[in-house]
């Protein structure tokens, strides 16, 4: 019976010192920080952020962090969250793309080559619509639907490769003389020159050409007469829809 006593005695003892407000050798005797601004681990641990928003003011902060050079050579946080925060075009969107540019196989490729079309899966004429493979779908990150998983937000490393490759091979079409595009109506992409326009690059990449676009695009022309406009599409688009 007095062992049962002692025992009570020592959990109570243990009880009232958890509630003992006097000063200990962690915490104080508080309870936490008064300081709204304060951090976990004191300002010689831990970056002393300002967490009061109606203080933002940088030249307040005296203690900031280390800037490697790695990320001023990146950029701008809002270059970098641009970069960052873009997404892969899902696979519907690159089979539309390829119907309405005109990149349904009607160009003339190196013997036994496949066409961006062919790559991507198949065109059906009666109503201009593009559908992917099984192993394209697999490929370029496609949602599988029998496994309940979704489409994938970001492209792979792998993913980008195969559209630059759908791309590629669909820029011999484009380069075709009869090349026509159902979102173009008769705009063409290279002129009576031989050389690009700008009113066809927009249509091809989906947004208002600069000069810059098609001089750089006719440039690559000038350098390789055989494939540069080929090259030329290519990149275009791929820059243009890998956010790149």
């Amino acid at each position: 019976m007095k062992r049962i006593a002692l025992t009570l005695i020592g959990l109570a003892a243990f009880a009232l010192a958890g509630c003992d407000e006097g000063a200990d050798s962690l915490t104080n005797g508080t309870r936490g920080s008064s300081d709204p601004n304060g951090t976990a681990g004191g300002e010689d641990t831990t970056f002393n952020h300002n967490n009061d928003p109606g203080a933002a003011d940088p030249a307040a902060n005296t203690n900031p962090p280390v800037e490697p050079a790695q990320v001023r050579l990146v950029g701008s946080p809002e270059v970098t969250s641009r970069l960052h925060a873009c997404g892969k075009m899902s696979v519907a969107s690159i089979g539309s793309i390829l119907a309405t540019r005109g990149m349904t196989g009607g160009g003339q490729r190196p013997q036994g080559a496949q066409s961006g079309m062919q790559i991507y899966g198949t065109y059906t004429a009666a109503t201009m619509t593009a559908t992917a493979s099984a192993q394209t779908q697999a490929s370029l990150g496609g949602a599988n639907y029998n496994g309940r998983v979704p489409e994938a937000s970001f492209g792979s490393a792998s993913a980008m490769a195969k559209l630059f490759d759908i791309f590629a091979m669909g820029s011999y079409d484009v380069v075709n003389a009869n090349w026509t595009g159902s979102a173009c109506g008769t705009t063409k992409v290279l002129g009576a020159d031989g050389k690009f326009t700008k009113d066809g690059i927009s249509c091809l990449i989906g947004k208002p050409a600069t000069d810059e676009h098609v001089a750089i695009a006719n440039d690559a022309i000038t350098k390789n007469p055989t494939d540069g406009a080929k090259i030329a599409i290519a990149a275009l688009l791929s820059a243009a829809h890998t956010c790149q």
